[in-house]
């Protein structure tokens, strides 16, 4: 019986050595390196790294919301003034004294800013939001921000902007905070 306990130990022995060796043999051989699943997007993500900072094009700049939106406010103002989207606050507003509130509010952006084309003065700005699920990137601006603007004589309209919005009222509510007449403005871009 001891003889048998003896082989056995022995078998073992000689196992475990070769599994040693075939894992040490494993590890030597060069791995080919597993390749990496290519985006099939028509834009390469372009990115760099500067001074330890990984820097990545943000794509895509808009939602298909807010574009569909902005071309239509191009098409519903009138020429005298210009539409920008996504103006950061720091490029409209300047501090000056205590920065301490402007702090609160210097990372935010306004969905889009309607400018008076002869000086680019604000003349509007608009908040477009949606409730549905999974677009949580148009939501309302806080309305700390909104009563910021109105202190300072900024105008600020809130747009409810579904997979689809009521055209007519939008137009209207945009005419009627710039003081334009819909009829008459309608008529001339009939005219034209």
């Amino acid at each position: 019986m001891v003889i048998w306990i003896i082989i056995g130990v022995a078998v073992l022995l000689l196992a475990l050595f070769y599994l040693v060796k075939f894992i040490n043999i494993q590890r030597a051989k060069p791995h080919k390196p597993k390749k990496e699943k290519v985006k099939k997007s028509k834009i390469a993500p372009k990115e760099t790294t500067i001074k330890n900072v990984h820097l990545t094009v943000k794509s895509p700049y808009m939602i298909r919301k807010e574009i569909l939106f902005w071309k239509y406010l191009n098409l519903i103002l009138p020429k005298q003034y210009i539409c920008v989207p996504k103006v950061s606050i720091v490029d409209l507003l300047r501090p000056d004294g205590d920065k301490s509130i402007f702090r609160l509010i210097a990372d935010k952006t306004l969905d889009y800013v309607i400018f008076n084309e002869n000086n680019m003065s604000v003349a509007l700005v608009l908040d477009i939001y949606d409730k549905s699920y999974g677009d949580e990137m148009l939501d309302e601006q806080d309305p700390f921000l909104h009563e910021i603007l109105s202190k300072l004589g900024i105008n600020v309209i809130s747009i409810f902007v579904s997979s689809d919005f009521d055209r007519d009222k939008c137009k209207e509510k945009i005419y009627s905070a710039l003081n334009i007449n819909v009829a008459q403005n309608t008529q001339n871009t009939e005219n034209k």
